[in-house]
């Protein structure tokens, strides 16, 4: 714990040392933990599978705590209409499946955001007058939808063999503000507001706002971007796009990791 104030000019004049140490020490303890034990800027351990679907030209399975999704890629491939054929370059088209039901706004909303994800890092000219198709199908929810489908998407891509520029991974990250607001919803004070990355469904409800960020490591660039709650001002968006831009390269390490390990174990010669 950091040290109370000794500077006289900084004690209140009603001469009650005691209480004033009892309020430092409070203000200057650690923030507590989340009810899952992580802190605010650890994600839940992430899960990867290649190829769960073979009938699929790639597809993989992204797990990060409870929430699941599966994404199937088809293509490059003949497109089924001409509207869809482009003599230069090949067309994507991204498909969202709610676990229950039929798909909403938010599912269209989501494709959008996966649309641009995936559409920054595919080559397009390598395939021309093809059709490639990514079918997202969330199987599990407990926050982080976005991050966790975009991530799903990326690695079916890449377990399909198609060409891409770059590695581009997402990550959910709720903004918390404190009570205070504007009529406008935005927060009335300027203190950096609180992170969660990596919310869960239940913090997703608390938090005022959750934003998830699709980031181009290799250029630390920032591709797509999906949000929802009260509006951000400059210090929230900034501090989310750093906590963001972190998060995936860590990520990426931890992939990167894994897909090597999968290899090694893959072409080891039988003994």
């Amino acid at each position: 714990l950091a040290q109370a104030p000794t500077d006289r000019a900084s004690l209140p004049r009603s001469g009650r040392p005691a209480q004033t140490a009892m309020a430092a020490a409070a203000a200057s303890a650690p923030e507590p933990r989340r009810l899952d034990g992580r802190e605010s800027n650890q994600m839940r351990p992430p899960q990867i599978e290649l190829r769960p679907l073979l009938r699929a030209d790639g597809s993989a399975r992204f797990k990060l705590g409870k929430t699941a999704a599966v994404a199937a890629v088809y293509g490059p491939r003949e497109p089924k209409s001409r509207a869809k054929e482009v003599f230069d370059r090949a067309t994507l088209d991204v498909i969202v499946r709610p676990r229950v039901g039929v798909p909403g706004p938010a599912e269209r909303q989501l494709e959008g955001h996966l649309l641009r994800q995936l559409d920054h890092i595919v080559m397009h000219q390598e395939y021309p007058r093809t059709q490639i198709t990514v079918i997202i199908q969330i199987t599990s929810t407990d926050g982080s939808i976005g991050a966790v489908a975009g991530n799903a998407a990326f690695l079916a891509l890449l377990d399909a063999g198609v060409a891409m520029r770059a590695t581009a991974l997402s990550v959910a990250i709720g903004v918390h503000f404190g009570d205070a607001r504007m009529d406008d919803g935005s927060p009335e004070s300027e203190d950096a507001p609180v992170l969660l990355l990596d919310p869960t469904e239940l913090e997703e409800k608390d938090c005022d706002a959750v934003v998830t960020v699709s980031v181009d490591s290799s250029r630390e660039q920032l591709i797509s971007s999906l949000s929802a709650g009260a509006a951000l001002d400059a210090v929230a968006w900034v501090s989310c796009i750093e906590a963001g831009g972190k998060a995936c390269k860590v990520l990426e390490s931890f992939l990167r990791m894994s897909l090597q390990k999968r290899l090694e174990a893959f072409l080891k010669p039988p003994q």
